[in-house]
């Protein structure tokens, strides 16, 4: 994606060839959209609910607390749920135990560690894993992570999840934009969860949600946070409050969807940024990494070391020798306008 600031002949050529390839890959996925709707491909329908948490942006928009939220939900009804994942082939190789030969990535660590008693089944093949939890697993509800584009899988209801930091990709399609499909798509959703809403201006939101009613005028409109919870010690695993981080020196490094909402969160406690190193979504550290980071880190003398519970459940115990203190910010999804609303369209597809 080369933005629109960027001036001279060559983002221009550059611009112009991405809006090309978008071009084509836009009409791809239309194509392919239509061919589900008409039957021509094939969409196979599980006799339990399934429940879609995704969106339409690459990138992150929150998704995993989201679909812990949903999770720990149909679990307080009664229902047991099993959620399924696409995985992501580089985590799921590293993590490998060999004991048990199963396959690890780090947001199946993150729900391991958050929801212990909700199983989370990886596999490319997400048709196939639903009957495996179904008759092997008796669950008797499916949460579809990442499942918005997974059109093989009929679902019941459809989350959407909008960054509030970047809702429209640019509004252009990959890769000129960030746009998993043409805006249009949006119209497939039930219900539209929007994040990070809290790091916006209200009239910025309200832009966006005008926006969103011009394209899928019915849809309803949930509001959202990501609540900083409290902290945690890496080497003790310590909990204590997110108040310790005002007026304190921060370095943080962070390999997530969206680093620019984690900064957000660090400034907004208070936090004193002396540092701040941005990773690829789902980056798997290397040894170099890491030596690099610590390096950095020293350099600029914080009183502590920040990352996010994602990070955290990949380095494991390589940053516990650090001498520095390295803490985990950890966040929860907070329902801040709208929870009737998803919790009554919840309760209609669970009951």
């Amino acid at each position: 994606m080369i933005r629109k600031e960027l001036s001279g002949i060559l983002p221009e050529i550059l611009r112009q060839t991405l809006y090309l390839l978008s071009k084509i890959y836009g009409f791809s996925i239309k194509t392919r959209i239509f061919f589900y709707r008409k039957g021509i491909l094939k969409t196979y329908r599980l006799p339990v609910p399934v429940i879609s948490v995704g969106n339409i942006t690459t990138g992150g928009t929150g998704k995993t607390p989201v679909v812990e939220y949903l999770a720990k939900y149909a679990g307080k009804k009664g229902k047991r749920v099993i959620i399924i994942s696409r995985g992501y082939a580089p985590m799921m190789q590293q993590r490998k135990d060999a004991a048990s030969s199963e396959m690890y990535n780090d947001e199946h660590l993150l729900f391991k560690e958050n929801i212990p008693g909700i199983m989370n089944i990886l596999g490319k093949d997400r048709v196939k894993s639903g009957w495996e939890a179904i008759n092997r697993r008796q669950a008797e509800c499916l949460l579809l992570d990442d499942g918005f584009q997974h059109l093989r899988l009929s679902r019941d209801m459809d989350i959407v999840l909008i960054d509030m930091l970047e809702p429209f990709g640019y509004e252009y399609t990959l890769p000129r934009g960030l746009l998993r499909e043409p805006l249009e798509g949006l119209r497939r959703s039930d219900l539209f969860l929007l994040t990070h809403t809290d790091q916006i201006s209200l009239e910025k939101k309200q832009t966006i949600i005008n926006r969103l009613r011009e394209i899928a005028r019915d849809v309803p409109v949930i509001e959202s946070i990501h609540e900083p919870v409290h902290l945690v010690l890496a080497t003790d695993e310590k909990l204590f409050g997110t108040e310790w981080l005002a007026g304190k020196k921060v370095f943080a490094f962070c390999a997530i969807g969206n680093p620019l909402s984690f900064r957000k969160s660090l400034e907004s406690l208070g936090a004193i940024l002396v540092g701040f190193r941005e990773f690829p979504d789902h980056h798997a550290y290397t040894p170099s990494d890491l030596h690099i980071l610590y390096g950095e880190a020293r350099f600029a003398s914080p009183d502590a070391i920040v990352i996010t519970q994602k990070d955290r459940v990949k380095l494991g115990k390589d940053i516990a020798r650090w001498t520095l203190p390295v803490v985990t910010l950890k966040m929860e999804i907070c329902i801040t306008k709208g929870s009737e609303i998803l919790h009554k369209k919840l309760d209609e597809k669970l009951n």
